[in-house]
């Protein structure tokens, strides 16, 4: 008959003259001094000495398969060192290998990754990923800076009619006066040249600089664009006007040079007249 195992109690020991069978009721916690054996890491184990061999040996095969430092916090150097070189992270930012367009500093995202510990094969894969989103990024702008292109110049074309042209001229010469160089010149004109309030303000300035240029004459001369507005509100006044060139003949006498010397008036001749209905038609055609 097969012996049983007893346990001594001072040793923890199989009692001698046993044949070293060891059975269930062995309680390896007994055998431990009071700092292990109260350790909660021990204690889970119950004793049993089979689960602490199964537990053992399964951490033996992991370690195995390449140990990896947990850190404590980011002050553990130690630690962060071993778990580094586990994961292949380069031991500065400065030797990261990475591939991105011509023109692009790295400098700082190799920082991030060094900072985060971050492999070199991880860092690649957000480059890429962050050089991307910037491409969608600058593809959208480029999208929206056409729209409000269009945008503008449908606002402007309403707003200023047949004047469109003359306006946004004058603009463009006074944002020339204004920039130093052609360079400058573009610079200003990616800026301001899809926002509408900005090109009336420089169509305003540079029609000031050349006021006076049709020598006074800018409310008869033929053909001089006005907005849709300015071409109403001189309709309206010439409409008003019993005197005006516009009526020799019909509503006044200044086609009659007589009426005109007695009347102290200035003579319109036919030539004049057809001037002026040429000049009123261009105002109805640029009220639209």
């Amino acid at each position: 008959m097969t012996e049983t195992m007893t346990t001594a109690p001072e040793t923890g020991q199989p009692a001698e003259g046993t044949n070293g069978a060891q059975t269930n009721s062995f309680d390896f916690g007994s055998a431990l001094s009071v700092e292990y054996k109260d350790n909660p890491s021990i204690a889970k184990f119950g004793g049993d000495v089979n689960k602490l061999a199964k537990s053992y040996l399964s951490l033996e095969s992991l370690m195995g398969q390449g140990r990896v430092a947990i850190p404590k916090d980011e002050n553990d150097a130690v630690a962060w060192g071993l778990y580094d070189k586990s994961f292949n992270v380069p031991e500065t930012a400065d030797k990261y290998e990475l591939t991105a367009p011509e023109g692009f500093d790295l400098s700082e995202f190799k920082t991030l990754m060094k900072n985060n510990h971050i492999s070199s094969n991880v860092a690649q894969k957000l480059l890429d990923a962050h050089l991307h989103e910037f491409e969608v990024y600058e593809s959208l702008k480029e999208q929206q800076a056409e729209a409000d292109k269009a945008n503008a110049e449908a606002a402007l074309k309403k707003e200023w009619g047949l004047k469109y042209g003359e306006n946004m001229n004058a603009a463009n010469k006074f944002l020339q006066k204004l920039s130093t160089d052609q360079e400058e010149y573009k610079y200003f004109l990616g800026k301001i040249g899809n926002d509408a309030k900005f090109i009336k303000l420089l169509a305003r300035m540079g029609e000031s600089i050349s006021e006076g240029s049709l020598g006074g004459m800018e409310g008869q001369a033929f053909g001089f664009t006005k907005t849709p507005t300015e071409a109403k509100a001189e309709f309206n006044r010439i409409m008003s006007d019993a005197n005006d060139a516009y009526f020799a003949g019909v509503r006044n006498r200044r086609n009659d040079p007589t009426w005109c010397r007695q009347n102290n008036q200035t003579f319109v001749s036919e030539q004049e007249r057809k001037a002026r209905v040429a000049y009123v038609q261009s105002l109805m055609r640029m009220m639209g």
